[in-house]
């Protein structure tokens, strides 16, 4: 099968890969779509801190596959099921001498049941696939491209509401790209009373308005910082120490400040410079854990993945693809396969 693989740090090339094969618990699956992650992946292939691999590295996190094939002690899985963040390597692994960094940019990975393999086998080595909890069905009517995107709505809401109490909220989000406007619709549909978003491109914080924010930033201008508002909650999409510095000052007491990403996992800030009284939240997504209630929430008509998706490209593109999340009108870029 065809893959991408980080070969060094800053040098990518698609390579021939062995196609993995399932054992009797896990299911082989066709990749459709891999989104890019303009964070994780560019800190992956170019080694920045704290992501750097054991290169070689197969690239990708964000993949939705069809599954083909079924092993026979799969129980939770069925031919034709759409299926989140199959892996052609699961973290840990090496094969051929490449190693995984989630490894969902290639034709072909696996998704393993762990359920019925615990099951059959309560002393089986399923506890080193614990990724599998994250590999989660879709509904039939959901396209590939719908599907992508929900690992992102997923991995938002769940950040959003280990924070607390969304209702009635004055909220400000850092961040502009496709987790920032996530937590923007969110958000808006928990009934915060105000949303601002601080960001750097005109055509993303347009968007943020669009799906709910009450006012924009752009710090690229010569715009007031949000206005002169405080918060109850404010959501770093970024993890970065300037954000949190200038953020803390508007904290009302008792606020929350919550990192979903981070620049290095190793944020550093004074505390006297928010309230007396506030907390600090570093976002763990349970992804797994929220999948049913996200999808009861989105309903069963899914939002159209055209308002997000701004690059459609191949297996070969994934350079383009990342040049093009550097332009000014750039929001979710997506490798098809299919």
């Amino acid at each position: 099968m065809k893959a991408v693989v980080v070969t060094e740090p800053g040098k990518i090339e698609v390579r021939e890969l062995s196609t993995p094969r399932p054992n009797p618990y896990q299911a082989l699956v066709r990749m459709d779509v891999v989104g890019v992650c303009s964070a994780t992946d560019r800190k992956l292939v170019y080694a920045i801190k704290p992501f750097a691999p054991a290169y070689p590295a197969l690239l990708g996190h964000e993949g939705v596959g069809t599954i083909v094939e079924t092993g026979a002690g799969v129980r939770n899985y069925n031919v034709g099921d759409r299926v989140l963040r199959p892996c052609g390597l699961y973290p840990g692994e090496m094969v051929e001498g490449v190693s995984s960094a989630w490894g969902s940019l290639c034709e072909f990975g696996l998704v393993t049941d762990v359920e019925a393999w615990r099951a059959a086998e309560p002393e089986g080595e399923h506890s080193r696939f614990s990724y599998s909890r994250m590999q989660k069905t879709v509904p039939a009517n959901w396209t590939a491209e719908q599907a992508c995107l929900l690992i992102t709505w997923k991995e938002t809401y769940s950040s959003l509401t280990q924070a607390g109490e969304i209702a009635g909220k004055d909220i400000a989000v850092w961040g502009d790209g496709a987790v920032g406007l996530s937590f923007v619709a969110w958000s808006r549909a928990l009934g915060a009373d105000s949303i601002s978003v601080i960001g750097r491109r005109k055509f993303r914080l347009e968007r943020a308005r669009a799906l709910g924010a009450t006012a924009t930033c752009n710090l690229r201008g010569d715009e007031e910082f949000v206005g002169g508002r405080d918060f109850d909650l404010v959501v770093d999409t970024l993890g970065s120490d300037e954000n949190i510095a200038k953020s803390l000052p508007r904290l009302r007491p008792s606020g929350v400040f919550t990192v979903y990403g981070t620049d290095s996992f190793k944020t550093s800030f004074d505390r006297s410079h928010g309230p007396a009284s506030w907390s600090y939240v570093q976002a763990s997504p349970d992804e797994g854990g929220v999948h049913d209630k996200v999808l009861d929430l989105l309903g069963t008509t899914p939002f159209d993945s055209n308002e997000w998706i701004t690059f459609r490209g191949g297996i070969d593109d994934l350079p383009a693809a990342f040049a093009h999340l550097e332009t000014p009108e750039s929001l979710k870029a997506i490798i098809t396969f299919s």
